[in-house]
């Protein structure tokens, strides 16, 4: 399957239904109608079309996040005349004498205001669909493709116009099954069981086939369920430890756990150390960030700062005395897929020079970045840190700054520049 990199403003605009924009014009399109075989018989008004119940071509979207395997879905308005207030995939009309893909393309362009090329859709199969909504019986030859995508649309980055949507978000394929066998009021399903059966084909075996491109030191291993089946102690909002939960599931379902955030701090130039995130990560994948990772079930939260440094960067040789524990923050951060990360973070600080670690900053080129964890680092000054975090999320997507990053901000600046001011040097507005 292609992986697909948009053209133009990624993941900007929403579901922008094309019974209504506006519905006078959209009346006057011209479609060709079939009959019950889909051979063309003649072509007529949309509204018409409509009113009369005839035979006509459409395509569905279904956009897919191949590393974690879900779908984007978006719910109509509920003023809408055909499914108002329901969930559904991307959806268009096939105008007059046009190839089915060319009206996919469109769709995309419409909901999203971003372009991908033809190779990125795949056509999966075509079916006949009858669908009862509005007073209106839509008799439709579906043309149904899979626009999937390594770096899908964040969830965060839409812009939604509320008089066409309320709402957009990833299901994973295992939810989406659920939906089609419970058949909730608020989704629309495709009434002909040969649809299901087909797209969910369709839909696992392109993730099927992803998943076997990635390389098998890619750490993400949730593919082996490695990461995913790793035990974490979850804790309510009330800061209670209460039963481990799977790691996957924890992350699914948002629910509070325990992790660790290391940042090195280089004394002699007032620079930290940042990591980006390897571009195969499922979380916050290609952005920059301190050293992370999970606390299990169980476990200490220094020994889990050790290891994280270690495992990430090479970095061996500190002391567990090197790890000052400067802070615990409760963050929420958006992952982008339809969930947050809610997690009890424990902050700590290692500093260089060091007598009993590194007696001077570790040169980049000397690191050793984990495969599948890490794909670059890079020292930043304090201040521009600092600014990048005022700054937030939306304008400095590339960064991982929690949602609620103001206070934790706030509190490790605080504690950056005191390390700086008892060492008697200022911090530095630029790194070296």
């Amino acid at each position: 399957p292609g992986r697909g990199s948009g053209v133009g403003l990624p993941g900007c605009g929403i579901m922008m239904d094309d019974d209504e924009k506006p519905k006078a014009k959209k009346d006057t399109q011209k479609l060709d109608t079939l009959d019950d075989s889909g051979n063309f018989m003649q072509t007529r008004l949309r509204g018409a079309v409509h009113e009369k119940g005839f035979w006509h071509r459409y395509v569905h979207i279904w956009l897919l996040d191949m590393p974690n395997a879900a779908v984007m879905m978006q719910q109509r308005a509920a003023s809408k005349k055909t499914f108002g207030g329901m969930w559904n995939c991307c959806t268009g009309h096939v105008l007059e004498g046009e190839p089915s893909l060319l009206n996919a393309q469109k769709a995309i362009e419409e909901d999203f205001k971003v372009s991908y090329a033809e190779s990125d859709f795949h056509f999966v199969f075509s079916c006949k669909d009858v669908a009862h909504t509005g007073g209106l019986t839509l008799k439709q030859m579906v043309d149904v493709y899979v626009l999937a995508l390594e770096k899908p649309p964040r969830i965060a980055a839409l812009a939604i116009d509320r008089e066409e949507a309320t709402g957009v978000k990833y299901v994973t394929l295992e939810q989406l099954e659920g939906i089609y066998r419970e058949q909730p009021s608020d989704y629309v399903i495709v009434s002909n069981p040969e649809y299901s059966s087909r797209l969910f084909r369709s839909l696992h075996k392109i993730v099927n086939e992803y998943y076997q491109t990635l390389p098998q030191e890619d750490s993400d291993d949730e593919r082996h369920n490695k990461k995913a089946n790793q035990l974490l102690d979850t804790i309510t909002d009330d800061g209670v430890l209460v039963e481990a939960g799977f790691r996957g599931e924890v992350h699914r379902q948002s629910v509070w756990h325990r992790a660790v955030h290391i940042w090195m701090l280089d004394l002699a130039s007032g620079n930290v150390l940042l990591q980006q995130r390897s571009e195969r990560k499922k979380s916050f994948g290609g952005q920059w960030n301190c050293s992370s990772g999970h606390v299990k079930m169980g476990e200490p939260c220094r020994p889990a700062a050790i290891k994280s440094i270690g495992d990430d960067l090479g970095l061996t040789l500190f002391e567990p005395d090197d790890f000052e524990f400067l802070f615990q923050a409760n963050n929420v951060t958006d992952t982008g897929h339809g969930h947050s990360l809610r997690q009890v973070v424990d902050v700590f600080c290692v500093t260089v020079p060091s007598p009993t670690s590194y007696h001077q900053a570790p040169p980049l080129d000397g690191l050793q970045l984990a495969a599948g964890e890490v794909d670059a680092v890079r020292y930043i000054a304090i201040d521009e840190l600092e600014a990048k975090w005022r700054e937030g999320k939306a304008v400095n997507p590339e960064f991982v700054i929690p949602d609620n990053g103001d206070e934790y901000g706030q509190r490790l600046f605080f504690y950056l520049r005191q390390k700086m001011r008892k060492q008697g040097i200022a911090p530095q507005l630029t790194a070296s």
